[in-house]
């Protein structure tokens, strides 16, 4: 002690107080310290408690563990000693509910649990996190309502809560929370309205609402924010127009308002060149009018835009030739709608269009030449309208790259190129329903053909060359000839159509000769159609290793012989027509082993003998039996 201290009492008693003092505040803020780490402690292992963990992610949870800054997935500031500031604990397949409890860890800023298995209620205690910034629930099962306590989240920027079990109204005070940049909900089973005051979210960048039952109209209010970038609210049952100060967002770049049900006109301020929106989706909706057109889409269109769908609403007029000055335009999708006129040559202007389907419209007139020659082009779709022409002869090579051609329903006439053949990448061909004659080129050669309708036209032969060895191709699943000219017999090759066949479809043609063996090769066809021709001799007992065959169609032709019995076998058969033909002998009781059988029809042949009992014991028959016109005898079981 200080001489002076000792020389006078009073102060050496202040010395002596004070010390005490100090002592005692340093003693004490070690313990508030521990008190609220221990606090965390204890809400850690109340949220461990109330979730199932069967891979063993949480083992480090453990009551005896006291360091919990070194659990799985937790993350403690860096700030404040021991306080929980982060949970990290996506795809842990954790089940369970999230507790109350988890409101005591009254620093956490981040909770980041997608790709669970978490059911229950979002408990409206998570308004107390202040601090909360991230919340990600999303890809769970979680039920119930957003609580309306979200809002005292004063400091949250993110909420993402998609594809959960959702439902109630979007909390209207959502909007308090005015540091949100991401509101993502999509595929809930939200209801109600937009809340208007979302619109006013000063930092609001994301807005992903798709796939819940939402009605009602857009909110004016979303245009008015300038850092609004992306707006998804397909899927819902939203009606009225769409807001001119949504399409006039300075800052916009990506609008999906698919699958709702809007209606008026297309604002043209989504294509002026001041607008920065690069992907436009209005699909589905019950939009009217004109595509805007050439006073506003001239020269100065929008170059931003690079996907753009208007297919399925009501819009008419023409298509505007200006269209072909969107120069990042990669996709161009304006089927079903009313639009009439020609195609415009200028679309063939777009540098790198990969996708354009003007399907099911009322256009008319010839395809432009030089639509063909856009090389970059995978999906071409002219179906359904009234255009007219002949494809070119080099089509094959001047559309290398396209993978899917659709040309059905027009009036399209000559040959089918036999340049195709050099579209390696061609997956689907369809030109159903028009005047194409000629022969049919040896298409499944095509490595990557999946799909091969050229039914309803006029060819006169099928060039089966290419089948004389077993096809490579595994991806070949339908091939649609009916209803044409073809004459000629059946390749015993016909055999060597790839395996990974699954439909094929001879109908109404002029076909003669037998039914080659070989078609049992084709062991995973199951809708075979070669009714309606003039093919003769005995139905193949091979077709009995088609076990996968659903529907079998040989009526209308001049078949003779007994049914073979081995389509006993055909145990997946559930549709078969053999009416109209010149069979005889008994009726197979192996047809008993048949038992999906829905539609059974024999008659109008010479079938005779009785019925045979194993025939009415399947119980499936709902659609039809016909042995009517035979010469059966006895009693009927």
């Amino acid at each position: 002690m200080p001489a002076a201290a000792a020389q006078n009492p009073l102060l050496a008693l202040i010395i002596v107080v004070l010390v005490s003092s100090c002592s005692c505040v340093s003693s004490s803020a070690p313990s508030t310290a521990h008190n609220e780490s221990e606090s965390d402690r204890q809400a850690l292992l109340c949220l461990r408690s109330h979730l199932s963990d069967p891979s063993g992610a949480l083992d480090s949870w453990r009551n005896e563990s006291l360091a919990f800054c070194d659990w799985r997935g937790v993350t403690c500031s860096s700030r404040r000693a021991a306080r929980v500031a982060t949970l990290e604990l996506e795809s842990l397949s954790l089940t369970g509910q999230i507790p109350p409890c988890i409101a005591h860890l009254g620093f956490l800023t981040k909770i980041h649990m997608p790709d669970n298995q978490i059911n229950g209620r979002i408990p409206p205690e998570i308004g107390r996190l202040t601090q909360l910034r991230n919340l990600n629930l999303s890809m769970n099962s979680i039920t119930g309502v957003i609580p309306d306590t979200i809002s005292w989240c004063t400091q949250l920027e993110v909420i993402s809560l998609w594809n959960n079990s959702i439902g109630g109204e979007i909390p209207s005070n959502l909007s308090e929370c005015s540091r949100l940049q991401e509101i993502v909900l999509s595929n809930n089973k939200l209801n109600g309205t937009i809340p208007p005051g979302i619109g006013s979210l000063p930092n609001l960048k994301y807005l992903f609402l798709p796939s819940n039952n939402l009605e009602g109209s857009i909110p004016e209010s979303l245009g008015s924010t300038t850092s609004l970038s992306m707006v998804e609210l397909a899927d819902n049952s939203l009606t009225s127009g769409i807001p001119p100060t949504l399409a006039n967002c300075s800052s916009l770049t990506y609008l999906s308002l698919a699958a709702n049900k809007l209606t008026g006109q297309i604002p043209s301020a989504l294509f002026n060149i001041s607008s920065l929106v690069t992907f436009l989706d209005l699909s589905n909706n019950e939009l009217s009018g004109p595509i805007p057109s050439s006073s506003v889409m001239s020269s100065v269109m929008s170059s931003s835009l690079q996907y753009v769908s208007l297919a399925n609403n009501h819009i008419s007029g023409e298509i505007p030739a200006a269209m072909g000055n969107m120069s990042s335009l990669s996709s161009l999708l304006l089927a079903q709608n009313y639009l009439q006129g020609n195609i415009p040559e200028s679309l063939a202007k777009i540098p790198y269009l990969q996708e354009l389907d003007l399907a099911y419209n009322n256009l008319t007139g010839t395809v432009p030449a030089s639509l063909y020659m856009i090389s970059s082009l995978t999906y071409l779709g002219l179906g359904v309208n009234q255009l007219v022409g002949r494809i070119p002869g080099n089509i094959g090579h001047t559309l290398p790259n396209i993978q899917t051609l659709v040309m059905e329903g027009n009036h399209f006439h000559g040959p089918l190129p036999a340049s195709l053949l050099n579209a390696s990448s061609l997956e689907n061909l369809e030109i159903r329903d028009n005047a194409f004659t000629g022969v049919v080129p040896s298409l499944w050669a095509l490595q990557n053909l999946t799909q091969l309708d050229l039914g309803a036209n006029l060819f006169e032969a099928v060039d089966w060359s290419s089948l004389s060895s077993e096809m490579n191709s595994t991806r070949l699943e339908a091939v649609y000839l009916d209803h044409n000219m073809l004459n000629g017999t059946l390749p015993t090759s016909i055999g060597n159509l790839p395996r990974s066949l699954q439909m094929l479809f001879l109908s109404e043609n002029r076909i003669e000769g037998t039914i080659p063996a070989e078609i049992g090769n084709l062991t995973n066809l199951t809708v075979l159609h070669l009714a309606e021709n003039s093919i003769s001799g005995e139905i193949p007992h091979t077709l009995g290793n088609i076990e996968n065959l659903y529907v079998l169609g040989l009526l209308h032709n001049k078949l003779s012989g007994e049914i073979p019995q081995s389509i006993g076998r055909m145990e997946n058969l559930g549709e078969l027509y053999l009416q109209e033909n010149n069979l005889s002998g008994t009726i197979p009781s192996s047809l008993g082993n048949c038992k999906k059988l829905v539609m059974l029809n024999l008659s109008h042949n010479a079938f005779h003998g009785s019925i045979p009992p194993e025939l009415l014991s399947i119980s499936s028959l709902s659609n039809g039996l016909d042995l009517s016109y035979n010469e059966l005898s006895g009693s009927i079981p």
